[in-house]
């Protein structure tokens, strides 16, 4: 009887588990409305897919910052032993000059692709009225 009701329950976590999240945190409003973004990324596919989104320009006091970070190895004994539960993060940062006005971050498995990078970009412009 047990072993019957473990079995759903195990497959829902399994289901739920994988799903990408998206951490995310507004800490001030702009001081006037948000009309352009400049774009800061090191990640050339990044910059690439973001640019095929939205038309950056360099003369503008808001600034997005990005940030990715990809898991290749690892040396703690309890990461091997558990596993990892993501393969990378890629982060937005919005600031208007130095001041941070908001931050999203989404952790993914596999290679970084263009539905995260979309997904993450399409949650900051519908929080950020852009």
């Amino acid at each position: 009887m047990r072993s019957k009701l473990l079995w759903p329950l195990l497959a829902a976590l399994l289901f739920f588990g994988c799903e990408k999240r998206i951490y995310r945190h507004k800490y001030a409003e702009p001081s006037r409305p948000i009309t352009c973004l400049k774009l800061q990324s090191d990640n050339l596919l990044t910059k690439s897919l973001l640019q095929d989104r939205y038309r950056f320009t360099d003369d503008c006091p808001f600034r997005l910052k990005t940030t990715s970070h990809f898991v290749s190895t690892c040396t703690s004994a309890k990461a091997k032993a558990l596993g990892s539960d993501f393969d990378g993060f890629l982060r937005f940062e919005l600031y208007e000059r130095d001041r941070l006005l908001y931050r999203g971050q989404i952790d993914f498995k596999g290679c970084l692709s263009e539905g995260v990078v979309s997904r993450l970009f399409d949650l900051l412009r519908k929080e950020n009225d852009l």
